[in-house]
């Protein structure tokens, strides 16, 4: 019986070491995890960005690079004794009764013990460990060409690759505008996109006008020809494959303007002599100047005032900083969606003391909601409500616009090389 019952736990050990093997062979679950953390680390960084230029402070800028995760699992069994001797193992066992650890490994000098010896300290008794590292590389983005990216006002070309991925006209209209120019009857006046502006109404009318008129970005009509042409001369030229030494920009992307999609004007929108049309010859003396008619049939010129990506950061971080005065309410069906995906705010932040969120582990929530991100900085807690969903999308947008000003050399990472025989 005894011989059985041992049988039986050997091989439910070898069964026990066998499973521990094959789980810690599967790593599709810590890839998982390290995908989820490294989003989470990436989203926190931009929203703690935000509130801090929400309180007027500087922003900072990390990139992850390499992350490295290990996972180690161990297991120690300590295997039955077999005593043979002269002295019956009985014997010695009613003797030990009472007995010091002295006396009980005395009586055994004279016994061959194999495996675990319970009266030395060799005895190995049964274990089990398991131990995991993870090694990240965070750098701060402090290069001279990331902060150039980073100051430049976005061009129309990467809002028209925005609107490609199905980004609202109106959501990219409030994020990517700084202030339109309107010139009428030789009278001129600008108006600020800012909530807390006296004028914002009017700003908002042309935020309406552009999304019933179909205001989009699209290439200048010749200037793709005409580089791809300049860059055909080039190669043919110059036998090194080096490019122009001249300095031809057959590199670089044609110029993109604004103009009016006919296809995308709202329904009942009527012609009001809008120039340029998408798709037409015409040229313009500014890519950021679009004409049309009002309703009295006075001509209006209006120039559009782009932002950069660091603008972008501040004028959000004004909006958390006005609180409810700086709520922005979406007009058009694009933006505010349909449900389930239904959201008819452009930044929807909430901020309070530490009794608002339970900020000390758990899932942080908000007035009996939960928070989709959320960070504590300066004694205050910020949370994106999981409802606020174009704010999700424009944390995404920041993210993407945070990457194209990204380099590979500003991402550290330690280069591996292997030789192949």
């Amino acid at each position: 019986m005894t011989g059985l019952v041992s049988r039986i736990a050997v091989a439910a050990a070898l069964c026990w070491l066998a499973s521990g093997c094959a789980y810690n062979d599967h790593f599709d679950n810590r890839v998982a995890r390290y995908d989820i953390a490294s989003e989470q680390a990436r989203d926190q960084m931009i929203f703690t960005n935000i509130v801090r230029a929400s309180r007027a402070e500087p922003l900072a800028f990390l990139q992850v690079g390499q992350i490295n995760g290990s996972n180690t699992t161990s297991a120690t069994m300590g295997m039955p004794s077999l005593v043979l001797g002269p002295s019956p193992p009985t014997k010695i066992a009613s003797s030990a009764a009472g007995a010091t650890t002295d006396f009980l490994a005395s009586a055994l000098d004279k016994q061959a013990v194999f495996g675990a010896n319970p009266g030395a300290t060799g005895f190995q008794a049964n274990s089990i460990s398991t131990s995991g590292s993870t090694s990240f590389n965070v750098t701060p983005s402090e290069t001279k060409d990331f902060y150039r990216g980073l100051l430049l006002t976005v061009e129309p070309e990467t809002l028209a690759f925005f609107i490609e991925q199905g980004i609202a006209s109106e959501t990219l209209f409030y994020l990517f505008t700084e202030k339109v120019v309107e010139e009428k009857g030789g009278v001129v006046s600008q108006y600020v996109n800012d909530p807390l502006d006296p004028n914002f109404d009017k700003f908002q009318h042309y935020v309406e006008l552009a999304m019933a008129y179909g205001l989009i970005a699209e290439p200048e009509p010749g200037a793709k020809a005409a580089k791809l042409a300049k860059c055909d001369k080039t190669d043919k030229s110059d036998k090194s494959g080096n490019g122009d030494s001249s300095g031809a920009d057959c590199g670089q992307a044609p110029a993109w303007r604004l103009c009016f999609d006919r296809s995308a004007w709202a329904l009942g929108t009527k012609a009001a002599d809008n120039h340029p049309m998408c798709g037409s010859r015409e040229k313009t003396a500014d890519t950021r100047i679009v004409t049309f008619r009002d309703r009295k049939g006075e001509q209006v010129k209006l120039r559009v005032f782009p932002r950069s990506t660091f603008s972008i950061f501040q004028y959000l971080g004004r909006l958390v900083a006005a609180g409810e005065a700086g709520a922005i309410k979406l007009q058009t069906p694009q933006a505010v969606g349909r449900d389930p995906l239904k959201d008819d705010t452009l930044f929807a932040v909430a901020s309070g003391g530490d009794g608002l969120f339970g900020l000390n582990g758990g899932d942080v929530g908000i007035k009996g909601g939960d928070c989709f991100l959320s960070v504590a900085y300066g004694g205050r807690g910020y949370c994106v409500p999981d409802s606020a969903l174009n704010t999700k999308r424009i944390l995404g947008l920041l993210a993407q616009l945070l990457a194209l000003n990204t380099s590979v050399q500003d991402i550290g990472i330690t280069q591996q090389v292997q030789l192949l025989p």
